[in-house]
């Protein structure tokens, strides 16, 4: 075991590496089962979202995948340099459905030629050292707030997944894995406590192919071979519109990302210098912006729900993330791997969200006790944020469709919402005054 600034034991530190190949090995899967979330992700969203013809989706799921192994490798061993799996973000990604409920599937299609122009963008703010200027307003108000948002917000979608087939069967086999990963994670002796996740989703694959609920027709309309195209959708240059909507949405993005390595870091007891700050700010913009961009698939971006497979897993190690990532990218030329990933049941996506949120919670509200005061004024700020941020989120369509769309975009992510309210509220509203 590994003790790090912050008192939490890990298995391996970011640095280390197992000493035997039967550790590397399963550890390395363990860390090619959590990319597999991700994958999840970038067809629910904008996969299933934006009209794609069986063919297009088949070759669009193996470049999420491809590029899932290419964002995650690059920021390990060029960025943030820590053991976080990327990939594709919420918010661009939910910019892209409404993109195709304003325009159409063209218009929507245009997105990935803009989020090249707005990567190369926010990969100069980022070089210059400009999106870490937020580092001055970073207190840990802000970022127990940010954690506590996205435990709440990825319960919220966990516990929806749990529940996809009502209360049945499903549902309580989603139930059983959520605390059973937990169980493990807490009361597990050996290598059982360190791979929780991976005995999960495997766990809950076997029951959903036993059961003959397994969704083998994602899998079928894979092919079995799949060679990634450049530029899929064209090489069109995007309306001015949606260029200026997809540079605030990803510097919304960088927002988010450099919050969960804020969290990240703090959990492992360390702080990020401003040279790898900057690093990863600029990396995010050419690799997990524009490449993503010029492969047709959604900018992406460090999950904050790193930090509780963390702490589930107890292991940080590099080395073995960059194991995985190659893995994973040499697994995207095969297009029934792609396929079974993203067919992962609900139920069990779900039960690794809400082991996630589990810890995300806990972690935040640590994080106050950090915090040199935590009286009314800071209970308040706290709790009016997050609460106010979630109930926002919850309005109805017409609320954010009379919205200018740049606006609804900001009010519709919760977690950056709520970032620059206690900024807003700690800073300006409720100051303290130093004289």
């Amino acid at each position: 075991m590994s003790n790090n600034n912050s008192g939490i034991e890990l298995l391996y530190g970011l640095e280390e590496k197992p000493d035997n190949m039967k550790e590397t090995i399963i550890y390395s899967i363990q860390y090619v089962f959590l990319m597999m979330y991700p994958v999840v992700w970038g067809y629910a969203i904008v996969g299933a979202g934006v009209g794609f013809t069986s063919e297009e989706l088949a070759a669009y799921m193996a470049r999420v995948v491809l590029m899932i192994g290419i964002s995650t490798l690059s920021q390990v061993l060029a960025g943030h340099r820590l053991s976080m799996v990327s990939g594709p973000n919420i918010i661009p990604s939910l910019a892209i459905v409404a993109a195709y409920s304003i325009g159409g599937k063209e218009y929507a299609l245009q997105s990935f030629n803009a989020y090249i122009i707005a990567g190369m963008i926010v990969a100069v703010l980022g070089a210059v050292g400009i999106i870490s200027k937020i580092s001055k307003v970073w207190s840990p108000l802000v970022q127990g707030s940010m954690l506590i948002m996205i435990g709440l917000t990825t319960s919220f979608t966990g516990m929806q997944m749990i529940a996809r087939y009502n209360v049945s069967w499903p549902y309580f086999t989603g139930v059983f894995l959520a605390l059973m990963c937990g169980w493990l994670s807490v009361k597990g002796k050996g290598m059982l406590s360190n791979v929780p996740v991976m005995i999960a989703i495997v766990l809950g694959y076997i029951v959903f192919i036993l059961t003959g609920t397994f969704n083998w027709e994602l899998v079928e309309m894979m092919p079995i071979i799949s060679i990634p195209e450049l530029f899929p959708f064209g090489w069109d240059i995007p309306p001015l519109d949606l260029i200026i909507v997809m540079v605030v949405v990803n510097l919304f993005s960088a927002v988010n990302l450099y919050g969960n390595l804020q969290g990240y870091t703090s959990l492992l007891g360390m702080k990020l210098s401003e040279t790898r700050e900057k690093r990863s700010l600029t990396v995010f913009g050419l690799v997990e912006g524009v490449i993503t961009g010029v492969f047709g698939v959604p900018s992406q971006v460090a999950y904050g729900e790193n930090i509780g497979f963390l702490l589930l897993t107890k292991v940080a190690s590099k080395f073995l993330l960059i194991v995985a990532s190659l893995v994973f990218i040499a697994l995207s030329f095969f297009g029934k791997i792609g396929g079974f990933m993203a067919a992962m049941p609900d139920p069990v996506a779900g039960a690794i969200l809400l082991g996630v949120a589990s810890t995300l919670i806990g972690i935040g509200a640590e994080s106050f006790k950090v915090s040199k005061k935590f009286d009314t004024r800071e209970i308040f700020i706290v709790g009016f944020s997050i609460f106010f941020s979630l109930g926002t989120m919850t309005l109805g369509e017409e609320f954010f469709d009379s919205l200018p769309r740049v606006v609804a975009t900001l009010l519709n992510n919760s977690v950056i919402f709520v970032i620059l309210l206690v900024i807003v509220l700690e800073q300006i509203v409720f100051r303290k005054n130093t004289n």
